[in-house]
């Protein structure tokens, strides 16, 4: 084995890297700072959050505790945000928004205002 030869590092570039694509989201101005905010708190990537988030949604709709969202206000101001999902996840919410006749984007909007909303629950206004 050569001297610069690094194993765990050789290890590691040797794996097949878990496919992604990138989504563009538009996101109400009060749900982006929801997550730009609880991104910097909680020391968690923002890609990070919408992922959580689209997993507990998705883990909801197949339980059939709630039904797919098939639209959600977005009325006033908007940010775009990119989001990098895995081919797994991307695919479930295109699946999902076709046969509900819905956007990807509805979707993760749904998913982070679910999120959003659960983590506001009880706590007092200021």
């Amino acid at each position: 084995m050569p001297t610069h030869a690094r194993p765990d590092r050789d290890a590691t570039v040797a794996k097949e890297p878990a496919r992604s694509r990138f989504i563009q989201c538009r996101l109400p101005t009060e749900l982006y700072e929801w997550l730009r905010t609880t991104a910097f708190l909680t020391r968690r990537s923002m890609t990070g959050i919408v992922r959580e988030t689209v997993a507990a949604y998705r883990t909801e709709v197949e339980g059939g505790r709630i039904v797919p969202e098939r639209s959600v206000l977005e009325d006033g101001a908007q940010v775009k945000s990119s989001v990098r999902l895995d081919d797994e996840v991307y695919e479930w919410l295109r699946t999902t928004a076709f046969h509900t006749r819905t956007s990807i984007n509805v979707l993760v909007v749904a998913a982070l205002t679910r999120a959003h909303a659960a983590q506001t629950e009880g706590v007092p206004d200021s």
